[in-house]
């Protein structure tokens, strides 16, 4: 089985939030199989998604305007 790990995602600015809105959803659909997780209220808003495999993580490192943050439990 592969690892999973938490993160929590953060749009540098209000414009990449608008460009890679759908996209960082649909990665962590794809991985997660859901949308429904905490998101913080923020102008942008942070995501706290379910655990992430690798490659979703590396996919959402690999976009401008993003930064994934690995939770240490």
């Amino acid at each position: 089985m592969a690892t999973k790990a938490r993160v929590a995602i953060r749009f540098t600015s209000m414009d990449s939030w608008q460009e890679k809105d759908e996209e960082v959803l649909k990665i962590i659909k794809d991985d997660a199989g859901t949308n429904g997780f905490p998101v913080v209220k923020t102008a942008p808003p942070l995501y706290l998604p379910p655990a992430l495999s690798q490659e979703a993580i590396d996919k959402l490192k690999a976009l401008d305007g993003i930064s994934v943050e690995v939770i240490e439990e």
